[in-house]
């Protein structure tokens, strides 16, 4: 069934990108578990079509033809989003504080250089925090970097503070 190369093999993490997206989908696979064996005479199809949204349900349909789930097993469907949620319970997550909101765009940008220079299986969780005014604050795997503005002006108030107050 799903091992934890199965999301990085099947690309479920281009589906889930932010730790609010993943809530959402690891919802939605709830609400999916929850139909199988509560609606009676509906085939899988019927179900993510009815209550998930379009990219779950895209992506729920593609890792059961790639894993070669018999969709009208609803045990075995069963069995495969219980794996999948397990999974994404092991996804390692990147901490970004900015001073802004991020477009879609933005994030999508951000990800793709995550991915590109650090691997498959991480997402982002970013909030915002005007206090730094610029740059970002990055936390991941136990380690802390402060790339903010507010860092540098401090830096630069420290060590010019007599010339600062001379003037």
């Amino acid at each position: 069934m799903a091992s934890e190369n199965s999301l990085l093999q099947y690309d479920i993490l281009g589906y889930v990108k932010t730790l609010d997206q993943l809530e959402d989908f690891s919802l939605e696979i709830d609400t999916v578990l929850s139909s199988l064996f509560r609606v009676k005479n509906k085939n899988i199809e019927e179900i993510l079509d009815k209550t998930v949204g379009k990219s779950t349900a895209e992506c729920l349909r593609k890792l059961i033809v790639e894993n070669k789930i018999d969709s009208s097993n609803f045990s075995s469907l069963e069995k495969l989003l219980n794996d999948l949620k397990e999974e994404l319970k092991k996804v390692k997550v990147l901490k970004i504080s900015l001073a802004i909101n991020p477009s879609k765009e933005q994030i999508e940008h951000i990800f793709d250089w995550v991915r590109k220079n650090l691997g498959k299986g991480i997402i982002l969780d970013i909030d915002k925090d005007e206090s730094i005014l610029g740059g970002a604050i990055i936390s991941f795997n136990g380690r802390y970097k402060d790339f903010s503005l507010r860092r540098d002006l401090e830096e630069i108030f420290k060590s010019k503070k007599a010339e600062i107050m001379n003037f």
